[in-house]
């Protein structure tokens, strides 16, 4: 862009072009602002020209730029996490995010949040499969489909659900290799002793470990006395409960999937951590997820291999703009938080090395990186570092020209692009932003702040932004703290940790004692365990019943609210696991069909001529969509001006927030009218009404008149029928509707 006027100079026939800038920002505080506008004075565009600054809005608050230098990854985890804990407050609908440069630095961050009581989400399906009861559910979906899955295996064991001790782990892997050796040898024929070249020292190699899934299936014939008798229990009843999952890979991978949350009882688990509103956000997108796979016609290992693409390369796969939300911390990259904003932003890791990264010159350098072509082949070649061989008789003399031609890659190319990420990532912030690094990484040596945690300490200590931590360098031949002193577990780790003696105290405690009233107990800590008792109560009845409940979200559209009405087990299921849904010609003939009446009172059609609408059409030369059209001119809607056409609305019903568009508002000698157009010739029952009873209630809100002023109808342009119900729900109706459905889940 910055060399467009340059190859376009003309602008209606006179010679130069204009320039118009955007100076005005109406999302940060002055202090965010006048750090982004430091980062961007180092960015120069190609041609030399620097990127215009911003101005604060009018009335800008001041906002926080806080800063800080600490020892260690997980000592600035821990401040990002102290400081956004002390701004959380999740009924003011502010909103935070912390925004990363490498994937690798989530973990920490998101343990740190959560060892301190926030709700955390991890944005991107690469981040969600990392999720514990995610990662659960596709470690089982390996187990199930792939025999090699041994590490997934191991995790299962190890879990709390089984809980192996190592003795029984060992014994399962000498069955295992045993199992393998005695089925290698049964196989063994003479062509494939010649084929084997030397069977002997092959067996010897131990290259016939075999699987230790398929041992597992048949544990049954395994020496008993090689495990405990616990063991060998849980080990036969986790086999058996794979064989029948196992029974049900070949259907659909939702319900598969819906059936591994059973077995693993994961509702309660997330329900207990996170509320039964937030709980299940998790499963919910990765079951979407699976019903998008589903609609390709993709199988359990198809999806399995795309869920290794999404966390290996995730820059492949396109990510949607995330929902930003106040009810939990966000955390996502600076790549994927492009176009979004956030009360609160934290920044970690401005470090040498990590932003920016290590290996800048070979992403944008066409020498090292084959996805890239030569320089001088690209419109943009006169803004580009140049190689040449020209002169060169000597492999030193090439080798120092390749160097020398990096490190110009790097000046030119990648510095400037890695300071436009940080710009992005410092204007995310409203009102305060906190930006952070730590003298030690994951290496054996120390590594000094970045350039551009620089830029931003000088800004906010101008300022008077708060520097929270500033750690100094460590002596020469130092040694890093996480390395000297490595982390360490007792290995399979005790779900219950420190708490297992209480644990088995109390077990005994209660065996022994008379049963008593624990609800008449004030003690918190009882009360929690009352829950937790409660939760798995319930869900033990639904899975003998047969039946899940499924809490309503907390948004919904008017047709949700119609199918609510009208068959709330069908939209239980719906929410529970998503099904992917075609866009057949009726609904795409049905959308044209809206768009046409819009622009018969919008001045629409005049931005755009009629041929840019032509991909919304549903056949080529579609009878029956004129014929729609040439009813609706007939009647009576058609000489008639609408007050407003296409009216979104969000309102907000017994805690539901409502959300809907509304297809047409007409005055009328008492009030209104809201319209909805049906290209459908069968008249609707009573449950579509409480779409119109929304409409309704939405339209006075949003003009602020009595309901009582406020008709509406339904028009069916087939066969010009304009049904005008009388007994319409009025909003008290609406939010016992709503409450009663709440009250049973």
């Amino acid at each position: 862009m910055a060399s467009f006027t340059k190859y376009f100079p003309k602008v209606d026939s006179q010679q130069g072009a204009l320039h118009f800038t955007l100076p005005t920002t109406f999302r940060n505080d002055a202090m965010i602002l006048a750090a982004a506008n430091r980062i961007s004075d180092e960015i120069k565009l190609a041609g030399g020209q620097q990127v215009v600054e911003l101005e604060a809005r009018p009335n800008a608050g001041t906002g926080e730029v806080a800063y800080g230098i600490f020892e260690t990854i997980d000592a600035e985890a821990a401040a990002i996490a102290e400081y956004v804990k002390s701004q959380w407050n999740p009924t003011s609908g502010k909103t935070a995010a912390v925004l990363v440069r490498k994937r690798a630095q989530i973990t920490a961050i998101e343990n740190a949040l959560r060892e301190r009581g926030l709700p955390v989400e991890v944005i991107g399906i690469g981040g969600l499969i990392h999720v514990p009861e995610v990662a659960d559910v596709v470690s089982m979906l390996k187990i199930i489909t792939n025999p090699d899955s041994g590490s997934a295996l191991m995790r299962h064991l190890t879990g709390p659900r089984i809980n192996l001790a190592p003795r029984d782990i060992a014994a399962l892997g000498t069955f295992s290799r045993e199992r393998a050796r005695e089925l290698h040898a049964d196989s063994k024929s003479f062509i494939k002793k010649i084929a084997a070249g030397n069977p002997e020292q092959l067996e010897a190699d131990d290259q016939f470990a075999g699987s230790i899934i398929d041992a597992l299936d048949e544990i049954h014939s395994a020496k008993k006395s090689d495990f405990s008798d616990i063991g060998y229990q849980r080990l036969v009843r986790f086999a058996g409960d794979l064989r029948r999952l196992r029974s049900r890979a070949g259907g659909a991978i939702s319900d598969l999937i819906s059936e591994i949350e059973n077995y693993l009882t994961l509702e309660s688990e997330i329900t207990l951590r996170d509320g039964s509103q937030a709980g299940r956000r998790h499963l919910d997108r990765f079951l979407d997820e699976a019903a998008k796979f589903e609609r390709s016609g993709g199988t359990v290992s198809a999806f399995l291999d795309w869920l290794d693409v999404a966390a290996d390369a995730e820059g492949g796969l396109k990510a949607g703009a995330p929902e930003i939300r106040s009810d939990v911390v966000q955390i996502l990259t600076i790549h994927m938080a492009k176009g979004a904003e956030w009360d609160l932003v934290a920044v970690p890791g401005l470090a040498e090395g990590t932003f920016p990264g290590n290996n800048t010159s070979d992403p944008d350098n066409w020498l090292k990186n084959e996805k890239h072509i030569p320089f001088a082949l690209r419109g943009d070649a006169a803004e580009l570092p140049v190689f040449s061989l020209h002169g060169i008789s000597k492999n030193s003399e090439a080798a120092k020209a390749i160097k020398e031609f990096g490190s110009r890659c790097v000046e030119n190319i990648k510095m400037r692009e890695e300071m436009r990420l940080a710009y992005v990532a410092v204007t995310r912030a409203k009102s305060h932003l906190i930006c952070t690094t730590s003298r030690w990484r994951d290496g054996s040596k120390s590594v000094e702040p970045s350039e551009i945690f620089y830029l931003i300490a000088e800004v906010a200590s101008a300022l008077g932004g708060p520097m929270i931590s500033d750690t100094p360098a460590p002596d020469d031949g130092a040694e890093n703290p996480t390395l000297e002193n490595p982390i360490t577990a007792i290995w399979p780790v005790d779900p219950l940790g420190e708490r297992r003696s209480a644990f088995d105290a109390a077990i005994v405690y209660v065996n022994k004692s008379a049963a008593h009233s624990l609800g008449q107990a004030n003690d918190p800590e009882i009360a929690s365990w009352i829950d937790d008792a409660q939760a798995l109560i319930n869900e033990n009845k639904q899975r003998a019943n047969n039946q899940i409940q499924v809490a309503l979200p907390p948004r919904l559209s008017t047709s949700t609210l119609v199918a609510l009405h009208s068959d709330p087990q069908e939209l239980a299921l719906n929410i529970r696991r998503p099904m992917p849904r075609g866009q057949d010609q009726y609904s795409r003939r049905g959308t044209a069909f809206h768009l046409w009446v819009e622009r018969q009172f919008t001045n629409a059609a005049t931005l755009f001529g009629d041929e840019y609408l032509d991909y919304l059409d549903p056949l080529d030369d579609d009878s029956q969509l004129e014929d729609l059209k040439k009813a609706w001119l007939s009647s009576e809607f058609a000489a008639r001006t609408p007050v407003r056409v296409e009216v979104p609305f969000e309102t907000t019903i017994a805690g539901v927030l409502i959300r809907g568009r509304i297809d047409a508002v007409y005055a009328t000698p008492t009030g209104f009218e809201v319209v909805d157009w049906k290209t459908g010739s069968v008249q609707l029952g009573q449950s579509a009404a409480v779409q119109l009873a929304m409409y309704r209630l939405a339209w006075a809100k949003l003009s602020g008149v009595d309901i009582s002023t406020v008709s509406a109808a339904f028009h069916y342009v087939p066969t010009s029928v304009t049904d005008r119900p009388s007994d319409l729900l009025d909003e008290s109706a609406l939010i016992a509707l709503i409450a009663g459905i709440q009250e049973a889940s």
